[in-house]
């Protein structure tokens, strides 16, 4: 008896071990499986997934430059077919990592306009979570890689955290060029929010430095970009939740002002220095975060150019282009008016 007994333990003994086994080597299996598929959908992400895009176009080709390692570039001859056709910089420069001791060679939130015969590109050179940020440019007479005089030129820093306004993330940049010809350089981030300083029109650099800095808002807005239709100037940004797939809450926020330096208002007449605004554009479930745009006019419309988190790209973000209405009230809308919206100011990112 005492031997049966110790029989039917050791077959209990023997059989958890089993059982054991196989439910480790079921959960390895398992997360080998969920790893190969993350893995696969990161090295093979749609080809308009992008982010923190802008578009330029030079003869029949549009171009979109994004965040990434040395700013990434897609090609389209129709704005909805789209190709990865590599980055703007295939090396890292000495400057970016002396300047930013945490900088690893992902530039972010290019901005992109053709001006006085060259195509003029403006990047933020910083990291995750670091605040002494800087604000790169780069210079190139044509966008056409075939072309024999396709060259990118690195003209060095333009601002950085020591002169771009005390506690101010100097990132994102945006140049606006005026009617009189002055050139302007937006930036900044929630750190300390928004700043404008000029721009020397013949170096694409500071006019002075140290710059006279003008403050856009104390704390609102990332992402900024500015047009001009008729006397107003509308001021965009993006506002909530970035980076975060399915979670984020990125949203777009508007303000408009009859000077250059502001104050821009939202539509109760209270000032983003004051950091009130005018929503714009919202996420929603198909697409919870929306933002961080940019514009390009072609022939009589604006259009606003912008990442989406996708939902049916499992939070990816995903490259948008719709063109832009006016309302009643002189207000850019995405609903479609009698009145499209065209803003003479942004044909500087087409070159015929």
């Amino acid at each position: 008896m005492t031997q049966r007994n110790n029989m039917n333990k050791l077959r209990t003994f023997l059989s958890s071990i089993l059982i054991f086994s196989f439910g480790i080597c079921f959960a390895q299996t398992s997360n080998v499986s969920v790893n190969d598929s993350t893995n696969r959908q990161k090295k093979h992400l749609p080809k308009n997934a992008v982010h923190d895009p802008v578009m330029a176009k030079e003869g029949n080709t549009y171009y979109v430059f994004g965040t990434g390692r040395g700013i990434s570039i897609k090609t389209s001859t129709d704005r909805k077919n789209w190709e990865n056709t590599g980055k703007l910089f295939p090396d890292t420069l000495a400057w970016w990592k002396n300047d930013i001791p945490t900088q690893k060679g992902d530039l972010w939130a290019p901005d992109i306009h053709y001006l006085d015969g060259k195509f003029h590109l403006y990047y933020s050179v910083s990291a995750w979570m670091d605040f002494n940020s800087s604000i790169g440019y780069a210079t190139n007479t044509t966008l056409n890689p075939s072309n024999p005089h396709y060259k990118w030129v690195d003209q060095g820093k333009i601002i950085d955290f020591r002169n771009g306004g005390e506690g101010v993330n100097c990132i994102d940049p945006n140049v606006f060029v005026d009617d009189d010809g002055k050139v302007w350089l937006f930036y900044g981030s929630y750190k300390a929010g928004l700043r404008l300083v000029e721009l020397d029109r013949k170096t694409g650099k500071l006019k002075n430095d140290p710059p006279e800095i003008t403050t856009i808002t104390t704390s609102l807005g990332e992402g900024v970009f500015v047009i001009k239709v008729g006397e107003w100037y509308y001021i965009f940004a993006s506002r909530g939740r970035c980076c975060a797939g399915l979670e984020s809450t990125y949203q777009v926020v508007m303000g408009r002002s009859k000077n250059i330096k502001g104050p821009y208002l939202n539509k109760e007449g209270k000032s983003w220095v004051d950091n009130y605004y005018t929503l714009f554009m919202a996420g929603d479930y198909y697409e919870p975060g929306r933002g961080h745009n940019g514009f390009f006019t072609e022939n009589d419309t604006t259009f606003i150019v912008y990442h989406a988190y996708t939902r049916s790209e499992n939070g990816t973000s995903i490259l948008n282009i719709k063109p832009m209405y006016m309302d009643n009230e002189l207000w850019p809308t995405l609903d479609a008016t009698k009145k499209i919206l065209f803003a003479k100011s942004n044909l500087i990112n087409l070159k015929k």
